[in-house]
């Protein structure tokens, strides 16, 4: 496993954290890991500091972003990363100068060994599959048992809410789906990696995430207040600077109540409005047809497939009806189906949609078709 815990510091985005004098607060400890929380209104530069803290960290895994594909900063020419995994949606296809591996293919040792796995709305045919696939890797990551000095992983959560989503793609509802995510966000710190998610209010964020965070970091908030259980921080930073802070500046509060004011430089490779990262970086994207999923009424196109498969396998309706529990006539008709439109077409849409083996090959039987 490499170490990217040598990265030139020299190449770092620059940013100066000062200390207030009664609430001194201790500098983060980029080595360990920590939970950063954003909060500002739209445009206000969140996102360029999540990126400015992301590069002070060994590995980054950057998923959830706006949909101007914003996260594909990583890839541009003054990104001071060049070790890239591209990940994206299992019926997509990306060509890029990077390498890429569908999001059902990743395992934790791909995240391991390379210095920034990067992914954006591109790559996923539709929100669904894209908060689907997100959610096998917030699994890799669950599965990290040990890690060492050099190899601390910082997740980016630019859209925080789209992280709650993808634990509702599995069927959670909310409730739940917010129980997962507080109980995956309590366990981070144990994987070695710590977390940079912004909020565009105080409430954005439940309270029991909000109080996992070591650091909650203020940019410019417009009219907003900051809510009671904070309001002591307008005794030593006054209100005026939250509502016409700059987008290089920032107010840093640490668990213990210390704060610091913080200046940084724009990152040289965050994106710009009206930029088109997919045309600059030279990566295209193609996405087959979405799967149609099966009910207890419809088949499936992975079943479709697998059916297929079976039958070439059986040679009989009546075993293959058993096995997937469907009436002979369904297991009739598609066979059928199968076999008329790889005579039209050359192959079967369903079976090719489903990458099955047999989506050019015709299935020999004997039986006579069932009406369906």
């Amino acid at each position: 496993m490499k170490s990217y815990g040598s990265r030139n510091p020299e190449d770092r985005t620059k940013f100066i954290l000062i200390p207030l004098k009664t609430r001194a607060m201790a500098r983060p400890d980029y080595k360990r890991p920590g939970t950063y929380l954003v909060m500002g209104n739209r445009g206000s530069g969140k996102s360029a500091l999540i990126e400015t803290l992301a590069e002070r960290h060994d590995i980054i895994i950057d998923l959830y972003g706006s949909k101007d594909n914003e996260n594909l900063c990583w890839c541009r020419k003054t990104s001071p990363i060049d070790d890239i995994l591209l990940i994206h949606g299992e019926n997509s296809h990306i060509d890029a100068p990077f390498d890429t591996k569908a999001t059902n293919e990743l395992t934790l040792k791909d995240l391991e060994t390379h210095e920034a796995t990067v992914t954006c709305n591109a790559f996923f045919s539709s929100d669904k599959v894209k908060f689907a696939s997100l959610e096998h890797v917030t699994g890799c990551v669950e599965k990290r048992t040990e890690w060492r000095e050099g190899h601390l992983m910082f997740m980016a959560f630019r859209e925080t809410m789209d992280l709650v989503y993808s634990k509702m793609s599995s069927g959670a509802g909310e409730k739940d789906a917010k129980a997962n995510l507080l109980y995956f966000m309590r366990q981070l710190r144990h994987f070695g990696v710590s977390v940079g998610a912004d909020m565009l209010r105080w409430t954005g964020i439940d309270k029991e995430m909000r109080d996992l965070s070591e650091y909650i970091i203020f940019k410019k908030i417009g009219w907003k207040q900051l809510p009671r259980d904070i309001s002591f921080v307008y005794k030593y930073v006054e209100p005026v600077v939250f509502r016409y802070m700059q987008h290089n500046q920032c107010v840093m509060l640490q668990e213990n109540g210390n704060m610091a004011l913080g200046k940084y430089d724009l990152p040289k490779y965050h994106k710009e409005e009206g930029v088109d990262l997919l045309k600059e970086i030279g990566i295209t994207v193609e996405h087959d047809q979405e799967l149609e999923e099966s009910t207890t009424t419809k088949v499936g196109d992975k079943e479709h497939a697998a059916m297929i498969q079976l039958y070439n396998e059986e040679e009989s309706m009546l075993v293959v009806s058993k096995k997937l529990v469907r009436s002979l006539s369904t297991v009739s008709y598609h066979v059928t189906f199968h076999n008329e439109q790889i005579e039209e077409k050359g192959y079967c849409p369903r079976c090719k949609k489903a990458k099955g083996d047999l989506d050019t090959t015709q299935i020999h039987t004997t039986e006579r078709p069932t009406i369906h």
